[in-house]
């Protein structure tokens, strides 16, 4: 993979924005934490942690820095271990904070480094994807955020907030193993919004608000919510949603899922088949399996996949990822 050269004032800004976003989302979260009674040396640790790990996500979407993590990684194998300190540096700088150390968590983190790290070096070996290798290693990517065995990562603060880092932590593993390393074409990793992707997420959307919205009253699995939301909370609603879950998600489902089985049956048949897979991941996520739930998140995700699949970018289909989460939480109950 080679670096192609850019103006420098285009370099500048791609990095400065990268570097902005991250700090800007950090005193986001810090400010959200303060007015929710958080505070001292704990709320100081964990935001320096989610800024540690905010600069490679934004950066990985607004920079070359795949394409120069991948140079760098190519000349020496033994460069890829240094993705192991991606997720202990900032743990270490959370936890010491907040006096959350354990063994067992340093063990998890990085088992998730290593894991698809070893698959995909080894993938690497036997040729270009996709390979059955390609897809034991997205399972060990996804497998233990969908399992819930990360949940015992980030213990500060009470009630499982932290869990948003471990989303975080996800995609910049995921893009660092199957962009810089794997090398996996067509993943569509790019923070930036184009007018195309504005007109997918858009038409994407509508589509499926006109099928969601009466499948989900007629079944009784939505509702109007009673007191509704003003603006800024929506808008705070979207944000936050589509950093830690339209993203990640999209960038499993689509960019890995999607693309991958792309490569090996007809894109329509691709589509369905992620639809469908997105679908199923709903089962667990209440306090009961939902048939319900995974029939909508699977007409859910074709829309998604069809963002996707039209505008060659993974932003639009977070963007209906997130406008259909919002509207679903904040108009919806």
């Amino acid at each position: 993979m080679e670096i192609a050269e850019r103006p420098s004032s285009s370099v500048w800004i791609g990095w400065s924005a990268g570097v902005v976003c991250a700090l800007a989302a950090g005193a986001v979260a810090a400010r959200l934490a303060v007015r929710h009674g958080y505070g001292g040396s704990g709320l100081v640790a964990t935001i320096a942690a989610l800024v540690l790990l905010l600069l490679p996500y934004f950066l990985l979407g607004t920079t070359d820095l795949p394409a120069r993590l991948a140079t760098w990684m190519g000349t020496r194998r033994a460069h890829t271990l240094i993705l192991v300190a991606l997720p202990l540096v900032p743990y270490f700088i959370c936890a010491s904070g907040t006096r959350t150390v354990s063994g067992i968590a340093i063990l998890k983190l990085v088992g998730l480094a290593l894991l698809p790290l070893a698959l995909l070096l080894w993938a690497d070996r036997a040729g270009s994807p996709p390979r059955l290798l390609d897809g034991l290693a997205v399972l060990a990517v996804w497998l233990p955020h969908e399992l819930g065995w990360l949940r015992d990562i980030w213990l500060w603060p009470a009630g499982g907030s932290g869990y948003a880092l471990n989303e975080i932590l996800g995609v910049d593993l995921t893009v660092i193993l199957f962009v810089s390393i794997r090398r996996l074409e067509g993943v569509g990793y790019s923070l930036a919004v184009r007018r195309g992707d504005l007109r997918e997420a858009i038409w994407n959307l509508l589509m499926f608000a006109c099928i969601a919205i009466p499948l989900g009253r007629w079944t009784g699995f939505i509702a109007p919510a009673h007191v509704p939301s003003s603006v800024l909370e929506f808008a705070s609603q979207f944000a936050g949603i589509f950093l830690a879950i339209a993203v990640p998600e999209e960038l499993l489902f689509r960019g890995l899922m999607q693309n991958l089985l792309g490569k090996l049956i007809p894109s329509r048949y691709a589509l369905v088949v992620a639809s469908v897979i997105f679908g199923l991941s709903h089962l667990n996520n209440g306090p009961a399996p939902d048939w319900r739930y995974v029939v909508l998140a699977s007409i859910a995700g074709f829309f998604y996949g069809r963002a996707y699949q039209r505008s060659g970018s993974l932003m639009a289909a977070c963007l209906v990822h997130a406008g259909v989460d919002t509207i679903w939480r904040e108009v919806f109950r």
